[in-house]
């Protein structure tokens, strides 16, 4: 064989294509977590904002108010309870990908191994026949010319 297979290539360019996929997928994930994380802290200052009595000498808040106050802390609670959710479910997401990107590296190495093994027999065998020619050439030359 004068070339390495060509299979070899293109099936390393798609395992490597798999792994750029899955590290895409790995970094919007990780933008997906920092992005509810920030979320939950403003939810958190907002929150303690609203449970924060009025300043002293404030003007005196109705009963109405002071109830609709304590209710919309509650929504901001569970506002942070679904993003404690959201959250949890985007870092299974992300134990899954890294398990798929561990399979897809091992797939992209074992296709350069392949391919590296086929280069290698390749130049063996471009060798190998190179000596042969080389010593066709030295035994005749052996034979045409009296064998001294």
């Amino acid at each position: 064989m004068n070339e390495t297979r060509p299979c070899w290539s293109v099936l390393l360019g798609k395992a490597q294509e798999e792994v750029g996929r899955i590290q895409a997928a790995q970094q919007a994930m990780r933008e997906r977590l920092q992005s509810l994380q920030a979320s939950r802290e403003r939810l958190l200052l907002l929150h303690q904002d609203y449970l924060r009595p009025p300043p002293a000498g404030a003007v005196s808040t109705g009963m109405l108010e002071t109830l609709n106050r304590r209710q919309f802390a509650d929504q901001i609670l569970v506002l942070i309870d679904r993003v404690d959710k959201d959250k949890a479910q985007v870092e299974q997401a992300m134990a899954q990908l890294r398990q798929q990107w561990l399979a897809a590296e091992r797939e992209r190495m074992k296709m350069q191994s392949l391919l590296d093994q086929d280069t290698q027999r390749v130049k063996s065998s471009k060798a190998l026949r190179e000596q042969r020619q080389l010593d066709e050439v030295g035994t005749l030359r052996f034979n045409l010319g009296g064998g001294a």
